[in-house]
């Protein structure tokens, strides 16, 4: 890692079922009112998965240039709209990047089961002949980095990450060091996840996440479990020097990250890698103003990330508002991680810790503070925790408002 190098968010895209664009999402996110509803995308009587988060303020597709819409499935176009929304924000003229040093790093769980699973339909119910010859190519993990890469011309280096729920943290991690390791200049990180799909749905229940229930209550001892949601979060890395030079207004920097490996159960692990992150960033217990968490929704999976929060900041003087927003648009898997952190990066400037709806009582360290309403807060650093079902964690903390 190159001496000195700071990397910091310069522009903000955001679309899932509280909102297309970042200022409508922000707003459904501090009303704190549940964008939940019963799918709607498919029969869904008599299935075990009653509830989700699906994109209904405008088709996606219709919002994609038309040579990209036969051949790319719903997440894809989910990630390419959050991707236009994150270039705007930034004022980033592509024309004025050397695009041999900006890339995509992005993290999906599931694929693009809608592409495929009209695909198998076609299959069985038409014959061969009748498959969307670019299935192969639009449904995989990769194809939104793929597609992103050649819409806008971007020949950095670029990666694509499926690591369960921390995806989008893994992914995000690594694009910022490929800027601090003097690899890139640029690079729009985050995720994507279409999971609204009578197969991906039953794979995610199986798998032991999803309520059965119509509500997603994060941290609250009466969980069961969480409601997945769809959407993508794309953020605008750069290298603090080339965003200074161009003006860029910043929302915050990249102070400091880990990534590892636990147990399940193992919280001990998990607050130790929560403070190598901590000491990454330069941070001490008490500088943390807030951490938006992972907030599973288990019981189980909700106590060892709080009590690996707590261990991590022990010594604090008061406890640290812990929030996870997703609880208004649904777990979003791959695209979760980067809407956690503009989350933190916007309640940064507005002086603000978001809410957890629906919580109302949890069984949680005297350290961890949850709140299912918005309140004021003065944030200067927050952290930002991920964990999935098979072991790899990632916590990252930022600075918010590094432009003054």
């Amino acid at each position: 890692m190159r001496e000195g190098t700071r990397v910091v968010v310069t522009g903000l895209g955001v679309v899932n079922a509280a909102g297309l664009g970042v200022d409508a999402f922000w707003a459904a996110v501090l009303a704190g009112e549940s964008q939940l509803a019963p799918v709607r995308r498919f029969d869904a009587s008599g299935f075990p998965v009653r509830v989700a988060g699906e994109v209904t303020a405008t088709a996606p597709a219709d919002l994609v240039p038309r040579r990209f819409r036969a051949r790319t499935d719903r997440f894809t176009h989910l990630a390419l709209v959050a991707a236009d929304e994150a270039l705007r924000d930034a004022g980033m003229d592509l024309d004025g990047v050397d695009r041999d040093r900006a890339g995509v790093w992005f993290g999906n769980t599931t694929g693009g089961w809608d592409l495929c699973e009209r695909g198998f339909a076609e299959y069985y119910g038409q014959g061969a002949d009748m498959v969307n010859p670019w299935q192969a190519t639009g449904w995989f993990l990769a194809a939104p980095q793929g597609f992103l890469t050649i819409r806008h011309g971007l020949r950095g280096a670029s990666k694509s990450f499926s690591g369960d729920r921390a995806s989008g943290a893994v992914a995000l991690h690594y694009g910022a060091r490929s800027i601090a390791w003097g690899r890139t200049d640029v690079v729009l990180a985050g995720g994507c996840e279409a999971p609204v799909s009578p197969l991906a749905l039953l794979c995610l229940h199986a798998g032991g996440d999803l309520t059965g229930s119509d509500t997603y209550r994060p941290f609250d001892r009466a969980a069961t479990g969480l409601a997945a949601g769809e959407g993508a979060a794309v953020l605008v890395l750069e290298e603090g020097k080339r965003a200074r030079r161009r003006g860029a207004r910043v929302y915050g920097e990249v102070l400091g990250a880990a990534h590892g490996t636990c147990a399940a159960g193992d919280a001990g692990r998990f607050a130790r890698l929560i403070a190598q992150a901590l000491g990454r960033a330069g941070c001490g217990p008490d500088d943390v103003d807030l951490v938006l968490a992972e907030g599973c929704g288990s019981p189980t999976a909700d106590r060892f990330e709080a009590e690996a929060i707590a261990a991590a900041l022990a010594g604090r003087r008061r406890p640290v508002p812990v929030a996870a927003p997703k609880a208004v648009y649904g777990h979003l898997y791959g695209a979760s991680f980067g809407t956690d952190v503009v989350c933190g990066l916007l309640a940064a400037r507005d002086g603000v810790a978001p809410p957890t709806p629906g919580f109302e009582a949890g069984d949680l360290p005297g350290l961890v503070e949850v709140s299912a309403a918005a309140r004021p807060a003065a944030i200067d650093r927050f952290l930002v925790t991920s964990h999935s079902r098979y072991g790899s964690c990632v916590a990252m903390v930022f600075g918010g408002c590094a432009d003054g």
